[in-house]
């Protein structure tokens, strides 16, 4: 309890405080020197008010009133009238140089001495230069055959005296299938064609005739092509599965006389071996058996980079690995046969002669 009146006493006798506003002014003058009203300063004062002041005076004047200085050129002197200059009427005298007269008789002495020499030299015959007469060119040598080109530059392989698996270029489909026979291949698929330009002569006639079914179309064509001749072999596919060999030959038409101008050789690998060492080093001596039979029986090829022997511009044939499995594979084929083939069957293809689809100026005499 006498705490509880102790505190009681000490808020009632304590004295109450009140804040007061301050007021602070911001600027010494009661007009700030601020906006319009503001004058401009013709000094700056850079140190503080303990020092002596340091005053710099300011140029307030605005530039467009400030006067500008012009330079003003001096006046040229007056010439005075009445002075005329005088002409001059005598020459202009110089001096002779002073050359010690012993270097000018040396100077004179060398310069006739490089006279003399140089007429001697045009006094003396130039040697006519002797012209070596050449042998007249013969007109035979005058352009470069083909074949004196190939001497310059190295013949290249013949592969059309090349055969794979005793299958070569230009062999007929009969004895393709004799020497299959003879090889231990046996023929898998025989297909055969009837020439581009006919295809569509022949389809034309068949719909004239009011053929429409696809299968009767396709038996219509085969007969007129029986009938002209011009039905042939045009690809023959063989296999010898001991060792898993295919061959792929192509034939042109019976224009060129059904001849064999690209053959495809192709070997697979074994697919079961995996990359173990026993089984990679069966791959790399399978690698190693293609590559040295190939160069034994063909030499080195012509184009090592791209392993082509001959020439691809008219008979060439190029070898092949690929795959993990080593799979070996043979191009051999001639352009020749192939381009002759297509230029003689759009002859004979001049002479087919097609029903006039338009009537409107009359018959047409077909």
């Amino acid at each position: 309890m006498k705490k509880l009146y102790l505190v009681a006493f000490c808020l009632f006798f304590s004295a109450t405080t009140v804040a007061q506003d301050i007021e602070i002014p911001l600027f010494d003058d009661t007009k700030p020197n601020l906006g319009r009203d503001a004058k401009p300063l013709d000094s700056i004062v850079l140190t503080p008010s303990q020092l002596p002041a340091v005053r710099i005076p300011l140029d307030n004047t605005p530039e467009a009133e400030q006067p500008r200085t012009v330079s003003q050129s001096r006046p040229l002197p007056e010439r005075k009238q009445g002075l005329k200059t005088p002409l001059r009427q005598t020459p202009i005298q110089v001096e002779p140089l002073k050359i010690n007269a012993d270097k000018n008789e040396e100077m004179a002495q060398a310069l006739q001495e490089q006279i003399n020499k140089t007429s001697a030299q045009k006094a003396k015959p130039t040697p006519k230069k002797e012209i070596r007469q050449e042998p007249p060119v013969s007109s035979e040598n005058k352009t470069m055959t083909p074949k004196s080109l190939e001497n310059l530059f190295g013949k290249t392989h013949d592969v059309r005296t090349f055969d794979i698996g005793g299958f070569a270029l230009g062999m007929t489909p009969d004895e393709v299938s004799e020497t299959a026979q003879d090889m231990g291949y046996r023929i898998t698929k025989i297909e055969r064609g009837i020439p581009l330009f006919r295809t569509s002569f022949y389809e034309q006639n068949c719909r004239d005739a009011k053929i429409h079914r696809p299968n009767e179309i396709k038996t219509c064509i085969i007969n007129q092509a029986l009938n002209d001749e011009v039905y042939y072999v045009s690809s023959m596919t063989l296999q010898k599965k001991a060792t898993r060999e295919y061959i792929q030959i192509l034939f042109s038409s019976n224009a060129t006389d059904n001849l064999s101008y690209k053959i495809f050789y192709e070997n697979k690998g074994d697919n079961s071996l995996n990359f173990t060492r026993k089984n990679l080093a069966k791959k790399l001596r399978r690698k190693e058996a293609f590559w040295n039979l190939m160069f034994e029986t063909y030499g080195l090829p012509d184009d090592s980079e791209k392993l082509i022997w001959g020439e691809p511009q008219k008979a060439y044939m190029q070898a092949t690995m690929q795959g993990s499995n080593y799979n070996a594979y043979i191009v051999m084929e001639d352009k020749e046969i192939q381009d002759k083939d297509y230029f003689d069957a759009e002859d004979q293809s001049k002479d087919l002669v097609y029903k006039h689809p338009f009537t409107f100026a009359g018959e047409v005499e077909e």
